[in-house]
């Protein structure tokens, strides 16, 4: 015991004396607490027209990042540009679950609809498109409905049906006036002053207590805490690229081999290397509360207890990870393009910058191993007051080191047999 004590003192004193590491230790976490403060108002600006019509600047103008799931995206191509094309975008917008983005397209011909069509299929979040032909007014007025416009599915989402069911509705409507020989201006002022007699529609949203859905504002704070988790994850990693620094440099000084030759045994002092990174873990936690004590008026999402809770636990794993790649490629530099690779590489594939829940299933599956996808969905359930996230994350965090040791472990076996 009293060895082992000695190593994580030699250890500690070590990486204090590294510029390199106070750096990490002092700026990773002030960065993401800087982060999950930020005020995400990229999708919040579209609130204000939430139960309206967006109007887009240009028609390849994308709408992924206006909209969100709890939304069906019907974007409109309007050529006809008239009351009754306004009237029934108005009442497509205010049917519930649908947003409507509006492009003018008087200036555009039908095949060049088509083929924005067609991109945004593959390339945005429309849920379906909705081309509104310039002689619009005269084919619906005289019945021939088909011919007045053009409606394209272009995800295999439900709602569809809603969309196309709201259209079709409305446009009997206005083919009943105009049986009665009213004009297309008389129509909509006498729809509006029909509706005014109907009940008042309230849209009630039923949620079960396990599939909560997050605030517009939540998931905004989970976009924010994916990109701080990937800025700590940076910081753990070359922090325990520190530690491993410690590890090269007493094997190629052959301080390791006086080591063995003590009392010192090989499990002993890989525990001692394990638990400075731990230590390491537990540093970078305590400098975050700091900065949490330091400014008391930031919003994190969730509360500051959770927080240093998934970031104790994110740095013990990836503390751990990038002290066996330093391991396993057994020179400093070598270390440092590895977890460079391993941070890239996390990040993206864990949905730190963009939510993968469009992707293919198997981006979905590799984004299941990477650490970080667990902690933001945890972050969700924090979100959503789920108490099953506790046990989850610490089984997932405990399954994490038990296999980061052991490829540790037979890395460093595999080294002495080299030397």
């Amino acid at each position: 015991m009293n060895h082992f004590m000695e190593l994580l003192k030699i250890n500690l004193k070590l990486l204090v004396r590294n510029r390199g590491f106070l750096f990490f230790l002092l700026l990773a976490p002030l960065l993401s607490l800087v982060i999950l403060n930020l005020k995400n108002d990229a999708s919040t600006s579209y609130d204000e027209g939430e139960r309206g019509i967006i109007e887009l600047e240009k028609p390849q103008e994308k709408i992924v990042y206006q909209n969100d799931w709890t939304s069906y995206a019907v974007k409109v191509y309007d050529a006809a540009q008239s009351e009754l094309a306004e009237y029934v975008q108005q009442e497509l917008a205010e049917a519930g679950m649908i947003r409507v983005f509006r492009v003018d397209a008087s200036e555009m011909s039908e095949a060049d609809v088509e083929e924005i069509v067609k991109e945004d299929a593959t390339k945005d979040r429309v849920g379906a498109s909705l081309y509104l032909r310039p002689e619009f007014d005269e084919k619906v007025t005289e019945g021939d409905w088909k011919e007045a416009f053009r409606l394209y599915e272009t995800s295999d989402d439900e709602r569809f049906e809603l969309a196309e069911r709201v259209l079709t509705e409305e446009i009997s409507v206005i083919q009943r006036l105009a049986q009665s020989g009213q004009e297309p201006k008389q129509m909509v002022s006498s729809i509006r002053q029909m509706k005014e007699n109907f009940p008042e529609k309230e849209v009630v949203m039923l949620e079960s207590s396990k599939e909560e859905s997050l605030t517009r504002e939540q998931e905004n704070k989970k976009q924010l805490a994916g990109m701080a988790y990937a800025i700590l994850s940076l910081g753990f990693l070359f922090c325990g690229v520190c530690v491993a620094y410690t590890m090269i440099e007493e094997r190629d000084n052959k301080v390791y081999t006086r080591i063995m030759l003590s009392k010192v045994g090989r499990t002993e002092y890989l525990i001692s290397k394990f638990a400075v990174a731990i230590l390491v873990s537990v540093l970078q936690t305590g400098v975050m509360a700091l900065y949490m004590l330091l400014f008391r008026n930031m919003d994190f999402g969730i509360s500051r207890g959770n927080l240093l809770f998934m970031a104790f636990l994110l740095g013990m794993i990836f503390n751990i990870l990038s002290l066996v790649a330093g391991i396993m490629v057994g020179d400093v530099m070598s270390a440092n393009y590895a977890v460079l690779a391993i941070w890239v590489v996390s990040a993206l594939l864990s949905g730190c910058y963009f939510s993968l829940d469009g992707s293919s299933k198997m981006i979905q599956a590799i984004s299941d191993l990477m650490p970080q996808h667990w902690f933001i969905k945890g972050t969700e359930m924090i979100m959503r007051g789920d108490q099953s996230v506790y046990p989850m994350i610490c089984g997932i965090t405990l399954a994490y080191v038990i296999v980061i040791l052991g490829i540790g472990a037979v890395g460093l076996k595999m080294k002495e047999s080299e030397a």
